[in-house]
């Protein structure tokens, strides 16, 4: 990977547009959204009730958009924070991807949010009940229906490592600036490392760098509309009773929006 100029900026790299996970063989999350910006429609025939659809599935793995199948057992708490700040269930489906169909009734922006149960991964050798890491991994994606408010999506879910955006995808054209948060327990997660890149990236190009020492960075939407997602991770020494259980601690979140 080539060097950041700025901590604040990720810098463009060439090479496999993949999503980077915390060890050679561990997998990460994210979630994959078929329309960002679906519309309400109304029929008086098949949608008498005005009504947008649009269907989430999740991405686990190495290759965005989707690489493998996400098991039950790895998959923690969903749900969908509405317009109005409340928090809704959402069970996945049961087919590869648990593709899930979201139906919504009235316009306004909507964050679809998920995380993986926390666990253990690498078994250090030698050392019983005692391994590599403890990770934990959270994901969101973003959707507006009809126009929704620059600061929509400004408010974090509540995850304990989260991206949050200061930029409305919403209003992004090509050569615009991505701007955005990364929090860990609700403080600004400084040096984290962070990569980015377009669903329709035909030559690779993809976006690494860090967050500086407010917990911000951005990303430069260059030559592709369309969906994006961006990655941070960050690791950090063990405390606590989580000092006897492992070596270190990694954080995964995942944010995708689509560019209009």
């Amino acid at each position: 990977m080539k060097c950041v100029k700025s901590a604040l900026t990720v810098a463009l790299v060439l090479g496999c547009c993949l999503v980077v996970s915390s060890s050679v063989s561990a997998h990460s999350l994210w979630l994959n959204v078929t329309d960002y910006s679906p519309e309400i429609f109304t029929h008086p025939k098949y949608a008498p009730t005005p009504r947008a659809k649009t269907v989430v599935y999740f991405g686990w793995g190495h290759h965005y958009p989707v690489a493998d199948f996400l098991g039950d057992k790895y998959l923690g708490e969903c749900f969908v924070v509405q317009p109005d700040g409340s928090k809704d269930k959402l069970t996945p489906g049961n087919s590869g991807f648990r593709a899930t169909e979201l139906t919504m009734k009235s316009e306004g922006a909507r964050i679809v949010a998920a995380a993986l149960n926390p666990g253990f991964y690498g078994e250090v050798e030698g050392k019983k009940d005692f391994f590599k890491l403890h990770y934990e991994q959270y994901a969101k994606a973003v959707i507006s229906v009809g126009k929704v408010p620059d600061d929509a999506f400004s408010k974090p879910v509540g995850h304990k490592f989260e991206i949050v955006p200061l930029t409305n995808p919403d209003d992004l054209q090509l050569g615009d600036w991505f701007k955005f948060k990364v929090l860990l327990d609700g403080k600004p997660a400084e040096r984290a490392d962070i990569t980015a890149c377009s669903l329709f990236s035909f030559t690779n190009e993809s976006f690494v760098g860090h967050t500086d020492n407010k917990g911000e960075a951005k990303i430069r939407v260059l030559q592709h509309y369309g969906p994006w997602i961006v990655m941070a991770q960050m690791k950090q020494s063990p405390a606590g009773e989580l000092k006897k259980k492992c070596q270190e601690l990694s954080y995964t979140a995942t944010i995708t929006f689509a560019v209009p």
